[in-house]
């Protein structure tokens, strides 16, 4: 049985996503901040570089520090894959009959009596797409006694194919807000984390005790853009799943879209809408990419040209 893989080509995803409502990815309470909200948006210090070309507030070109927030990849991975677990009507597994998840293992119960056999944990991963292009849970090979599955295992087995970047503030945004306060305070201008935050006040009720338990929560405020990149691998196992692929993932980015993204969804944060998505493909074996197409929105993606881009390049 042959192990041997090799990447043949990656279809980068540069996309820019904004925020239609407040959203919030919690860091947790905030710490130290006298008059601080309860609870407060992940963040980061990044560099920016803001250049005024038509110098309409006489503010000089500059490499600012700033603390913005950020949407960690593995939140829009992570909320992807469950979306995409509960749409694809996947099955439900538990290893001690309490938890129940989409995640297979070979001692998995599939029920509250019953242990998943080997020959279904196989058929199961040979058939799900899902887990090829999110990533397997862990498994030994040498423990698998069936041989014949194996095989058909091995014929589409790989690592993770799917990656997903953190997205950061538009550069745009940043300079945007930085010429704004430049405006105002001239040498002195200073972009802050609050310039991308607002204050929400809310009251949860106790239905037992009727308690009133108010709280302020800082979360980004509607109208920022990040950008980030997705990047799939293409296998030589999976060139004949690209659209599969391509297709999963566009269906994983409208899922998001139509529901939110980060806590508190269900009061209204989070709803997120992918603005501009360019697809490039890149060669591993010439080490150069090239562009497919620029889409507009996710419902414009075709996945078969990038599918088509992808099979002329690989034989460069």
């Amino acid at each position: 049985m042959s192990l041997s893989i090799q990447l043949k080509s990656i279809i980068n995803f540069y996309i820019k996503l904004e925020n239609i409502t407040g959203l919030l990815i919690s860091a947790g309470k905030s710490l130290g901040r006298i008059g601080g909200s309860d609870v407060e948006t992940v963040s980061i210090e990044r560099e920016y570089k803001c250049e005024n070309k038509e110098r309409e507030y006489k503010c000089e070109n500059k490499q600012i520090t700033v603390k913005v927030p950020y949407i960690p990849g593995p939140s829009i991975k992570g909320r992807m894959r469950s979306l995409l677990e509960v749409a694809l009507g996947l099955k439900l597994y538990s290893s001690d009959k309490k938890i129940w998840s989409h995640t297979l293992s070979m001692s998995s119960f599939k029920n509250f009596t019953e242990r998943i056999s080997e020959d279904e944990f196989l058929k199961e991963l040979i058939s799900t797409d899902l887990d090829r292009v999110f990533g397997y849970g862990a498994f030994q090979l040498n423990d698998i006694k069936n041989t014949q599955l194996l095989q058909s295992l091995l014929t589409v087995l790989t690592p993770t194919s799917f990656l997903v970047e953190d997205f950061f503030p538009d550069d745009k945004v940043v300079c945007s807000i930085y010429n704004v306060v430049c405006s105002i305070y001239k040498e002195n201008a200073m972009v802050t984390f609050d310039d991308f935050l607002e204050d929400k006040n809310e009251n949860r009720i106790d239905r037992i005790t009727s308690t009133a338990d108010p709280r302020t929560i800082s979360r980004v405020k509607p109208g920022v853009t990040f950008t980030g990149k997705f990047s799939l691998l293409i296998y030589d196992k999976s060139m004949n799943k690209i659209v599969d692929y391509v297709e999963l993932i566009k269906k994983g980015m409208g899922l998001l879209e139509n529901t939110y993204l980060g806590a508190s969804g269900s009061r209204g944060y989070g709803r997120v809408k992918f603005k501009e998505i360019v697809v490039k493909v890149y060669n591993p074996k010439t080490m150069k990419e090239e562009e497919v197409d620029k889409y507009e929105n996710v419902e414009k993606i075709d996945s078969n040209k990038i599918s088509e881009a992808v099979k002329k390049l690989s034989v460069q």
